[in-house]
C-alpha cells in the first residue's frame, strides 16, 4: 500500500509509546562503519511505534533529517550506523518524509551486500511493498517536502539494509541496517560513542 502526501498536506504523524531505553544525544553521533563486534547502545526512538497485540510496527523515517552526510541520511544516520529491529511476521509501515533541501530520495528494504553498496544498487525489495515508488529516478523519487507511506510484512528473519536507490546515494552512505528477528522485540540500536 502506498500513500503520497505533498508539502501542502496538513499531515502530522504522531507516535506514542514505543521503544527501548537509551541515550538522547546518540542521534548526532558521527557516522561509523558498524560491525557485529561494535558495542551498541539501545536508543529511545520516538519515531518507532510497536503494537505487539496487533503485530505492527510503524516507523517515521526522514531522509535529510539533518545536514550530516550531505543530507543523505535516514533520521540522521548513515553508513550502517543504526540498526532497526522488528519482529518476524509483523506488518511494517514506513512513513517516509524527504527533508533534504537539495534532492529526491527513495527508501527500500533490500539485501545487505557483503561489501560496499554499488553505485546503482538493484531496486529489489526483500518484502513485497517494501520500497518507495520510482526508487532510482532522480526527479520522480520522493521529492523534497513529500511524504510517502509504504507497508509490507517482515516475513523472513534476517539482516537486511534500508537504503536509497538513487545513483550514488547508498554507496555514499545513505543506508542503515534493518533486522527482522525471530521472537525479538522492536528496537533501535547505534554504535556507542567513540567506537
Amino acid at each position: 500500500m502506498r500513500r503520497t502526501f505533498g508539502p501542502g498536506s496538513a499531515l502530522l504523524f504522531t507516535l506514542s509509546g514505543a521503544a527501548c531505553g537509551g541515550g538522547e544525544g546518540a542521534a548526532n553521533q558521527p557516522a561509523v562503519e558498524s560491525t557485529v563486534t561494535d558495542p551498541m547502545v539501545v536508543l529511545v526512538a520516538d519515531w518507532l511505534q510497536a503494537d505487539s497485540a496487533a503485530k505492527t510496527v510503524t516507523l517515521d523515517v526522514t531522509a535529510g533529517k539533518d545536514a550530516s552526510n550531505n543530507y543523505w541520511n535516514f533520521n540522521g544516520y548513515a553508513n550502517g550506523n543504526l540498526t532497526i529491529t522488528v519482529p518476524e511476521g509483523y506488518e511494517v509501515t514506513i512513513n517516509f518524509l524527504n527533508n533534504d533541501p537539495n534532492t529526491a530520495h527513495s527508501i527500500g528494504v533490500t539485501q545487505r551486500p557483503t561489501g560496499p553498496f554499488s553505485a546503482m544498487p538493484i531496486p529489489t525489495p526483500v518484502f513485497p511493498g517494501g520500497m518507495s515508488s520510482n526508487p532510482t529516478a532522480m526527479t520522480d523519487a520522493t521529492k523534497t517536502g513529500v511524504t510517502e507511506t509504504i507497508t509490507f510484512t517482515a516475513a523472513t528473519a534476517g539482516d537486511y539494509a534500508m537504503a536509497c536507490f538513487i545513483l550514488g546515494h547508498a554507496t555514499s552512505g545513505m543506508w542503515i541496517n534493518f533486522r527482522v528477528g525471530q521472537g525479538s522485540a522492536s528496537g533501535v540500536e547505534a554504535p556507542m560513542a567513540g567506537t
